[in-house]
């Protein structure tokens, strides 16, 4: 969830007996620089359908902390609510969004949260997930490059970073944070063109026009998105 963001230095995965998580982690060995930055973990041996992924990616195992074996079936003898949405497996939850945490040593900004509470998702005739248009002046997004701001601050009012080095101060006017709402979008969101998270700030498509994908962040299927809301 966090492979983007400049604070992630390395993720340590820990999904090793689930099937579920091969889709989820071959978009990301093609990315040479993302790829390194995941190391597998072996707890029960590898699942058949990430036994080709070990070559990949780095792999570890911590023997005095987790288990080489699965645990054993239970049976439940008392009845269980589902939920209302539920997930074939573990991996299908995981890729859900989570909600960001407050940070306990800074304020939330009251306009940016409002500004969640009227998003709304976006998606062309496909179903795919397509980016709101922004009004932003060329002054202000040169400006705002120029700074190390806190985009989750900024934009969702709320940094769930407890020693956040990016800056939350000063406030942003809602110009500008249209600005910065664009500078975001740089980062491809992980949940790509399927994301349900009206809070999402990443981006869902490349917005560069001829774009020879050569460099480019966006994966191949995040090019040439039809951008026409229905």
């Amino acid at each position: 969830m966090h492979i983007t963001d400049v604070h992630c230095q390395h993720i340590i995965f820990g999904g090793s007996a689930d099937n579920g998580y091969a889709r989820l982690l071959g978009t990301y060995f093609a990315n040479e620089e993302q790829s390194k930055r995941i190391t597998m973990l072996q707890g029960p041996s590898f699942a058949k359908e990430l036994v080709d992924y070990v070559d990949k990616f780095a792999t570890t195992s911590f023997d005095t902390v987790f288990r080489k074996s699965k645990l054993p079936s239970r049976r439940v003898s008392f009845s269980v609510t589902p939920p209302l949405s539920p997930s074939p497996n573990y991996a299908g939850a995981v890729v859900q969004s989570l909600p960001l945490r407050p940070n306990p040593n800074g304020a939330s900004t009251p306009n940016a949260r409002q500004d969640i509470s009227e998003l709304t998702i976006l998606r062309n005739s496909r179903g795919q997930r397509i980016d709101s248009p922004l009004r932003y002046s060329q002054n202000d997004l040169n400006d705002l490059r120029q700074r190390k701001l806190c985009n989750s601050y900024h934009l969702l009012g709320q940094c769930p970073y407890r020693n956040c080095t990016h800056l939350h101060e000063p406030k942003l006017s809602s110009r500008q944070r249209e600005a910065l709402r664009y500078i975001a979008r740089f980062t491809p969101c992980t949940n790509g063109l399927e994301c349900d998270d009206a809070s999402c700030i990443a981006g869902h498509q490349c917005f560069r026009r001829g774009c020879v994908l050569v460099g480019c962040r966006f994966p191949r299927e995040m090019h040439g998105v039809d951008t026409i809301a229905v």
